[in-house]
């Protein structure tokens, strides 16, 4: 099968722990840019966050947001926003409880708490800047995505809200949570993306390790585990390669005929 374009997840796929790309890694992206493949970076993070890393990368193909905001070439091809009901649903159960959210837009993020020791913790843990304050921002910007600070284990009062029902919740953090459309995935805007592009996805490939890779990974016609995924999404792959930091990916395109 001679595929197109591969998408890749961040965190624990292009980065390793300490959030470095691994050399070997930069010379496979190298080589499949040179051999004419389209690379994309499909992630829970936000456009802004990822532009540094994809312009180092020479990628100009973003999946942010578990797929709910896509950008090609500097042109947004598909977005989805989070109702502001629900949105405003959340910030009325989250103030009740003293927890806190950060709402992430297109080109900013903000918290609902200045110097909130979970959203810190959560932030520092990807080496992003603090967000900036402002606890109703959603009332008059589109927010793609939402970061629900709780511990392990509170946030079921979340999940189990009827007035919920449109969003969906990914714990990524022992103290936070990405909130996303209910219908929300990276497989969601992957679709849109190959459209755009007239590819079909058998034509198309997917690097991962998280819960939130699942649907992508069975959405593409090769779906690849990291071997340091979660042990939720081996079973969904079509391939499960080595761990990050032992050449995963230039190892599972050279075993996949990709690359040589």
């Amino acid at each position: 099968m001679p595929y197109k374009v591969i998408f890749f997840d961040m965190d624990g796929t292009l980065l390793n722990e300490q959030k470095q790309i691994p050399e070997d890694t930069r010379k496979a992206l190298r080589q499949l840019r040179d051999s004419g493949i389209h690379t994309v970076i499909a992630t829970g993070r936000s456009p802004f966050h990822v532009r540094k890393l994809a312009e180092d990368l020479e990628i100009e193909t973003l999946v942010c947001f578990n797929g709910a905001y896509v950008e090609h070439k500097g042109e947004v091809v598909y977005s989805t926003p989070i109702d502001v009901h629900s949105i405003e649903k959340l910030y009325q159960l989250v103030m009740a409880r003293n927890h806190a959210l950060v709402y992430l837009s297109d080109d900013s993020f903000y918290a609902t708490h200045e110097g909130n020791e979970m959203v810190n913790r959560a932030v520092s843990s990807i080496l992003f800047d603090p967000p900036g304050m402002d606890a109703e921002v959603f009332r008059n910007k589109p927010i793609y995505q939402c970061w629900l600070h709780c511990a392990e284990g509170e946030e079921g009062v979340y999940e189990q809200d009827d007035t919920l029902q449109n969003v969906r919740f990914f714990r990524w953090h022992d103290v936070s949570l990405d909130v996303m459309p209910k219908d929300g995935s990276k497989a969601k805007g992957i679709e849109a993306l190959l459209q755009h592009l007239t590819v079909d996805r058998s034509e198309a490939i997917a690097f991962g390790d998280g819960k939130n890779d699942i649907e992508m990974i069975q959405f593409v016609g090769m779906g690849v585990a990291m071997g340091n995924a979660h042990p939720d999404v081996f079973p969904h792959a079509n391939y499960v390669t080595k761990h990050v930091d032992e050449g995963g990916i230039s190892h599972a395109l050279k075993e996949l005929n990709i690359l040589l």
